[in-house]
């Protein structure tokens, strides 16, 4: 940690770090074993298009994980959670709604971007025989692969992201860059 401190300063004095610290095999095991988890909670009143996109629902679901320092606050950064493989049918307010239809069910996925969570949350209904078939298998492990793929793409983002060094030197620059062209 000390390195990793000793480096963030060195980010944000110079250019960058000639040699960053590496983590060894044991730190990055648990550090993943030690990632925030997604918690459940109701869909939140703010996922206005996940409300109105379906006129009923068979089974709604909504997972939450803070948003981490340099994290994206742009909700279509997010879609990776779903592997980027369904399309947008709409954005507004912070929130991004997809449609996830397959095997006969209608279904969508929002996300949901606040001043400090992100929020899946899943829509779900039945339109058919086998439609039900298939959701009364599929709603088993749902939950489990929901959570688990917006926990890869939650901690994907966040090592990803620039590091507290490189956040606290782009705003010197900018705030620099600001000061000169107010002073022409």
């Amino acid at each position: 940690m000390i390195e990793e401190i000793f480096d963030n300063i060195e980010r944000a004095a110079a250019d960058g770090v000639a040699r960053p610290v590496r983590w060894s095999p044991w730190v990055r095991l648990l550090h993943r074993l030690g990632w925030a988890r997604p918690r459940a909670i109701a869909r939140p009143a703010a996922a206005q298009l996940i409300r109105t996109s379906l006129d009923r629902t068979d089974y709604e679901d909504a997972y939450r994980m803070e948003l981490l320092p340099g994290l994206p606050r742009d909700p279509a950064a997010w879609t990776g959670i779903l592997r980027d493989a369904f399309p947008v049918l709409a954005q507004a307010g912070g929130e991004l709604l997809l449609d996830v239809n397959t095997a006969g069910l209608t279904a969508r996925a929002s996300i949901l971007i606040d001043e400090r969570y992100v929020t899946l949350s899943t829509a779900v209904k039945a339109d058919g025989l086998r439609a039900r078939l298939y959701w009364g298998v599929a709603k088993r492990v749902h939950p489990f692969m929901a959570r688990t793929m917006f926990r890869r793409t939650h901690r994907t983002l966040a090592l990803a992201a620039p590091s507290a060094g490189e956040r606290s030197r782009a705003v010197s620059l900018r705030a620099s860059a600001t000061g000169s062209s107010d002073a022409g």
